[in-house]
């Protein structure tokens, strides 16, 4: 299972991320939300003031085909509701819809986040890229 920040960094193509391009290539699961996460993320990186990270309209254009492209199963959000504000002391809604799916499908979430990769107070287990140890 994959989250926004793990698909974003796979659309961006970061040099040395051969294999997360593997890893990726196969059939992934998220939330439906993954959907709205990377178009806001692509459009935040194309309207930015910051010059190190503002891509082209171009780039933006071929990150959201790309992404399209992904082997992505998409899962409902609605059924995840509950455990989502079960979890709200420790997760924002948007982070507790991953750890709720991936507590449901009982499979590891992985991420590019290390604050959301060390959270506490639920019962997924996420996995984060690149692992600390070899930044």
């Amino acid at each position: 299972m994959v989250d926004a920040s793990i698909v974003f960094r796979l659309l961006a193509n970061v040099k040395g991320d051969d294999l997360l391009r593997q890893r990726l290539s196969r059939q992934m699961h998220a939330p439906a939300l993954i959907d709205v996460e990377i178009a806001s993320v692509v459009r935040g990186h194309l309207i930015t003031s910051k010059p190190e990270v503002r891509i082209s309209a171009e780039r933006a254009q071929i990150m959201l085909e790309r992404f399209a492209q992904l082997k992505i199963v998409r899962h409902r959000m609605a059924p995840l509701q509950q455990r989502v504000l079960e979890l709200r002391n420790n997760l924002t809604a948007y982070d507790g819809m991953y750890v709720a799916l991936a507590e449901y499908l009982q499979v590891p979430l992985l991420t590019d986040d290390a604050k959301f990769a060390g959270s506490t107070g639920h019962r997924a287990e996420i996995h984060r890229y690149p692992s600390p140890a070899s930044i």
